[in-house]
């Protein structure tokens, strides 16, 4: 399966085997979130500062990290940032 994820390059997909969702993140300074059948359940609406280079997935998929140039912020699994560190 193919699809058109964000505008730009595509830097990091992590899929998470627990709840089965996929979270992108790209050059247009966005995450998304994506059912394993290809369909957007989230994205961030306004884009963040820097490009998001990172994602990554909590073993229990209740949670996912997001790295951008300094700064990490914390999700849910629908999407929904919960804290920030930056340093």
């Amino acid at each position: 399966m193919k699809w058109k994820a964000h505008d730009g390059c595509v830097l990091k997909v992590d899929w998470n085997v627990v709840n089965n969702l996929i979270v992108s993140c790209g050059e247009d300074k966005k995450y998304k979130v994506w059912d394993h059948f290809g369909r957007l359940v989230f994205q961030l609406a306004k884009p963040a500062d820097h490009a998001i280079t990172s994602v990554a997935w909590s073993r229990d998929g209740e949670m996912f990290a997001v790295g951008s140039f300094n700064s990490v912020r914390v999700c849910d699994k629908t999407g929904v940032y919960q804290t920030a560190v930056v340093k």
